[in-house]
């Protein structure tokens, strides 16, 4: 025992020559604080020193401090390919901090496969990982043959042994218009657990209750995303929104892959999911706000996301790749800071993926301990009583109190750390006591502190202020919390105010949330810490770090210059001018009416043998911006993918153009690349269409490899543009601009205008 008076006065002198130390290196360097975070950067993609391929990653933090990535079954280096090498069944990975990687093992091997559905030819995809009630779940999709069914396997630790549950959560329906793959789990704070899942089928992506258990499906499936949209989903709660993120066309393409990540949100998990523009997911028309696509760098096929927390609480976004310079077939992971800048994620400020190096995540605490290590030095215990190690499989060294008094018996650190500060904790109760998260620590008398309170069945926050709980809030949990279990809890302190949220694994499914005003004498560097009363209170992986300064701003969209009119025409006159040429044998004859340029859409389209026509002018060199606005009737073609649109052209094959197709149950505008009939896998999506829509392409020289790089961008209202995906041409093209109307016969598209707009 340690007398509390005693102890908070060596806190207090420890604290104030830990600052004046800072102080005076700060003086005699001349310079801002950075720490070894700070300065350490990664490369994409991940994991190279073990894996060439490591698809479809799933992401969560274990109880043992480490954070652990799975992926669809694979070769998972080139070596194994070539040599003929059995696969990895859906491959494990570790890494302490988010860079660095380990492989552990799989989840499935010869002696544990799952015998409930042997498919021919049966693969393994998509696994998505959670904690739930103390047991590590694994849902994955079992494909092939044309069949398709999402199980599940549990395991007492993340790397196993993993148990498959001898069943299917959401079996195979014979000719349904649902792909039965691609499982992501998410638990609501009223504990009801859904089960989101489908892929490019009439039937579009699904969400289904699960049972109390998360073994089987109960209820009717309702559809959240438009039939071939997309699929991979991953659901997050925040603000009081939920977000479905989800992936379009082109997983596994080099040539011709986009596979952007989309977004919606709803009020409910069960939907309605709108996009930034009020655009539901199911529309005719769908919507989705982009997440992340290609850039015209090294990575395409960006695909398939999970996100993780680090320990300063930036957001992270992981998906896979492919390499268009080193194409044989894997895909590795990668992963990039994830922002939400106006209540919408975007992956670094719409920068998206990255293929230089980057700012690391925060991989460790400023203080803190997973308590492995054995021992308890740099933490003080303060109140009457004792704290004592132990150990377990899963979670490994832990923190138990030894007390059962009711009074609090606090473990809090000797060090600080920044004024706004993140700090976290695994907590469990296995009493009549309760545990909770000490942030804002000044001595015994005054702190904050965050409880897991079985009796009241609520995360308590409560502010205390001379000995006293001058403030308290709190927020109930589920009927079925289990208190015996970890869970994590999490604090973020800014300026004068605090957020508390408990969890199963900081995944983005909170299942409370607690802010309050901290009084100014708590709002300073920090210690973190524990804290028990009663019986039965333990801790696990606490730590404090500098809070991550989010951004706010995304990076500007393009601008457009000045009309550059010789290369521009606005349809003026009765014919079209003498710039334009005709590549190809119109199947149906363009023609200036009225001021504006009107092309029924011809039978054929670029890959056909006798293929389309398409009508083309010079471009400028360097950087510019064609537009057009066409007007193309939905839901009125009879094949489905009659389309007219915008065309840069350097010959049939290296040739783009964004156009909206009339019908079928995509009804979007697309970056088609190459010869394209239908949009799968060539066709990457863009924002939501309608009858009449703006497109525009920027041209830009990839300062590397002298590729022409073209952005494509959309709009509504000719005001409001949807910047996209970017795709290349080769750099010996010579690109001319132009526009098409093809894809089958049926819908007449009226051109008002190309324009062509300097930088």
């Amino acid at each position: 025992m340690r007398w509390p008076e005693k102890g908070d006065q060596l806190m207090k002198l420890r604290r104030r020559l830990s600052v004046w130390c800072a102080a005076l290196v700060l003086v005699l360097a001349g310079a801002a604080p950075s720490t070894a975070a700070d300065q350490r950067t990664y490369t994409n993609p991940l994991m190279s020193n073990f894996a060439d391929a490591f698809s479809d990653p799933g992401i969560i933090r274990a109880k043992d401090g480490y954070w652990y990535a799975y992926a669809t079954t694979t070769v998972m280096t080139r070596e194994n390919q070539q040599n003929g090498g059995p696969p990895y069944y859906m491959p494990i990975a570790r890494s302490a901090d988010l860079v660095t990687w380990e492989f552990v093992g799989t989840v499935f091997n010869e002696d544990n496969h799952p015998e409930w559905k042997p498919f021919p030819g049966t693969g393994y995809w998509a696994p998505d990982v959670r904690y739930v009630d103390g047991t590590y779940y694994l849902y994955y999709s079992l494909a092939g043959g044309g069949d398709a069914a999402i199980g599940l396997a549990t395991a007492p630790t993340p790397a196993g042994p993993w148990r498959d549950i001898g069943r299917p959560v959401v079996d195979f329906v014979p000719d349904s218009e649902v792909m039965e793959i691609d499982p992501a789990l998410f638990v609501d704070s009223d504990g009801t657990k859904y089960l989101y899942y489908g892929s490019f089928r009439e039937g579009g992506m699904h969400v289904v209750q699960l049972s109390d258990d998360g073994t089987r499906a109960v209820g009717e499936p309702r559809q959240v995303v438009a039939g071939n949209r997309g699929e991979a989903a991953w659901v997050v709660k925040r603000d009081g929104y939920y977000y479905l993120f989800y992936s379009g066309y082109g997983c596994c393409e080099v040539d011709t892959g986009g596979y952007p990540v989309f977004v919606g949100r709803a009020t409910s998990p069960l939907g309605p999911f709108v996009d930034a523009e009020g655009v539901p997911l199911t529309a005719d028309a769908p919507g989705g706000t982009l997440v992340n696509a290609t850039t015209g760098s090294s990575l395409v096929g960006t695909g398939h996301n999970a996100t993780a927390v680090d320990r300063s609480g930036q957001d992270w976004f992981f998906s896979n790749a492919n390499s268009r310079f080193d194409n044989w077939g894997g895909r590795p992971t990668v992963m990039d800071r994830l922002d939400w800048i106006d209540g919408w994620p975007t992956v670094r400020a719409g920068q998206w993926t990255s293929d230089t190096p980057q700012p690391a995540p925060v991989g460790t605490w400023d203080v803190g301990s997973t308590f492995n290590d054995g021992d308890l030095d740099g933490w003080v215990t303060v109140g009457t009583g004792a704290w004592g190690l132990a150990r377990e499989r899963d979670a490994g060294g832990f923190v138990r109190s030894r007390s059962a008094a009711p009074h609090s018996l606090l473990l809090v650190s000797e060090e600080t750390t920044a004024a706004d500060y993140r700090a976290e904790a695994d907590l469990r109760v296995r009493g009549m006591g309760r545990a909770g998260l000490v942030v804002g620590y000044e001595d015994h008398r005054n702190y904050v502190v965050a409880w897991l309170d079985p009796s009241r069945r609520a995360l308590v926050v409560d502010v205390v202020v001379d000995g006293e709980v001058v403030r308290s809030a709190s927020d109930r949990l589920h009927a079925g919390f289990r208190f015996d279990t970890w869970h994590a809890v999490t604090a973020e302190v800014r300026g004068s105010w605090a957020t508390f949220e408990v969890s199963a694994a900081m995944e983005g499914s909170p299942l409370a949330e607690v802010s309050v005003e901290v009084p100014e004498r708590l709002g300073k560097p920090s210690p973190v810490g524990v804290a028990a009363q009663g019986r039965g209170a333990e801790a696990d992986n606490v730590g404090v770090t500098a809070l991550y300064e989010p951004v706010t701003a995304k990076v500007p969209d393009p601008t457009v210059g000045a009309l550059l009119p010789e290369f521009s025409d606005e349809f003026e006159g009765a014919e079209l001018d003498e710039a334009w040429t005709i590549v190809g044998t119109p199947q149906s004859n363009p023609e200036v009416v009225g001021g504006a340029l009107v092309w029924p859409t011809q039978a054929g389209d670029l890959r056909s043998d006798d293929h389309a026509a398409v009508l083309l002018r010079d471009a400028p060199e360097g950087t510019y911006t064609v537009e057009t606005k066409v007007h193309l009737p939905l839901g009125t073609g009879p094949r489905g993918y009659e389309r007219a649109g915008l065309l840069v052209w350097g010959d049939r094959v290296n040739s783009l153009h964004v156009a909206p197709t009339s019908t079928g149950t995509t009804r979007q505008a697309f970056l088609w690349v190459g010869p394209a009939a239908s949009p799968w896998p060539n066709a990457i999506q863009l924002g939501p269409s309608a009858d009449t829509l703006w497109l525009r392409m920027r041209h830009t020289i990839h300062p590397e490899t002298g590729e022409h790089l073209f952005r494509a961008a959309t709009s509504r209202d000719g005001e409001h543009w949807i910047w996209g995906a970017v795709w290349h041409l080769p750099a010996d093209a010579e690109p001319r601009v132009g526009l098409v109307a093809m894809g089958g016969e049926g819908v007449t598209a009226t051109f008002d205008y190309l324009r062509v707009y300097g930088p």
